[in-house]
């Protein structure tokens, strides 16, 4: 049987354990492109380069309990390619919807200091006390991990992660106390409503790769 995630450590823990060069992401003079899919339209809209405060509700937010708007505290999640931004998104209904809430997939080339959570680079969950189960295991205990992490490490942006819909790196940006900060730039790399018919193509062979309707 799969060992479940523990729960985090303590900060001072977490402190102690650190945090070696190789198991951040390297962080390139250009920077990465990250997608996202967002709703424009209806209740709780949060623009393309906003935090959300709301929270916690998904895997890695690191509000603190209750959940509820916490200005203090903001999340923000991308994906490193257009389809698992799709997965992500879509993942509740596994249905890509192009119109409710006129959604739009929007690409921002960023910079962020990211802890690497896929083993890609190091084995930091595990020499931490926990393991990989960190991608997929229950949202309140993922959540208490983000909430420790951000707080023990102030000098990251966030943390990278295997997305558990597309299967391909996903990442999750912190804002607040005890956590770092990343400025969007005032436009986006790429923005097209998913209801574009330029779109169709992209988001039927998409669709197909992942077993989701499109509507």
């Amino acid at each position: 049987m799969d060992a479940p995630l523990p729960d985090p450590p303590a900060v001072a823990d977490l402190r102690r354990v650190g945090i070696r060069p190789a198991e951040m992401v390297p962080v390139t003079a250009a920077g990465v492109l990250l997608w996202r899919v967002h709703r424009t339209t209806g209740e709780h809209v949060v623009p393309w380069n906003t935090h959300r405060r709301y929270g916690p509700i998904l895997r890695f937010d690191h509000h603190p309990q209750p959940v509820d708007t916490h200005p203090d505290h903001g999340v923000w999640y991308g994906a490193y390619d257009a389809v698992t931004a799709l997965a992500e998104a879509f993942q509740r209904h596994r249905l890509i919807d192009r119109v409710t809430g006129a959604p739009r997939l929007t690409s921002v080339q960023l910079t962020p200091r990211l802890l690497d959570l896929t083993g890609e680079h190091g084995a930091w969950p595990t020499r931490a006390g926990g393991n990989f189960a960190i991608s997929t295991a229950a949202h309140a205990v993922t959540q208490a991990w983000a909430h420790r992490i951000s707080h023990a490490f102030p000098q990251i942006d966030g943390m990278r992660y295997h997305s558990r819909w597309g299967g391909r790196p996903a990442v999750v940006l912190w804002s607040g106390p005890g956590s770092g900060r990343v400025r969007f730039p005032a436009l986006p790399m790429h923005s097209w409503a998913l209801a574009d018919p330029r779109l169709h193509g992209r988001l039927s062979a998409a669709a197909a790769r992942l077993g989701y309707a499109l509507v």
